[in-house]
């Protein structure tokens, strides 16, 4: 028998966000990265926000600025200048990849060549943007 305090939490969450509403229940992105998460998950986050639904970018601003904050914390773990950049640049280099992965799944579930091609340059854009930190190599202990 399923316990009552799982049912009744699971009928209050179905009846507090009317379906008709037209908003969606679960916020913006802002909203769901506000509750307190790591980076990482935040991340996480917003890969999939672009790979399943309709994003933005301001969803990849966000994205660039966590993708920083997470390089920066991984070259600041590794205390040698040497070993720093090495492991930021393989943090970065697995990030893309994921951000590669999520966006080539929003070209192909794009409804027209048009919409293809605008979520190609945003993700050339935020590509990008990562790299030119990269360069840059503030990051460096």
């Amino acid at each position: 028998m399923a316990n009552l305090a799982t049912i009744a939490t699971i009928v209050l969450a179905t009846c507090c966000v009317p379906r008709s509403s037209g908003i969606d229940p679960r916020g913006s992105i802002e909203d769901r990265l506000a509750a307190p998460v790591t980076t990482d998950e935040a991340i996480r986050e917003i890969f999939r926000v672009i790979s399943m639904e309709t994003s933005s970018e301001k969803d990849d601003e966000q994205l660039v600025k966590l993708i920083k904050e997470e390089i920066v914390r991984t070259a600041h773990r590794v205390k040698t200048p040497s070993g720093s950049i090495e492991a930021a640049a393989r943090r970065a280099q697995r990030l893309v990849t994921e951000l590669t992965a999520a966006y080539t799944t929003a070209i192909y579930k794009s409804k027209s060549s048009e919409e293809a091609k605008v979520n190609f340059a945003r993700f050339r854009n935020t590509v990008q943007k990562i790299v030119d930190f990269i360069k840059n190599g503030q990051f460096v202990v």
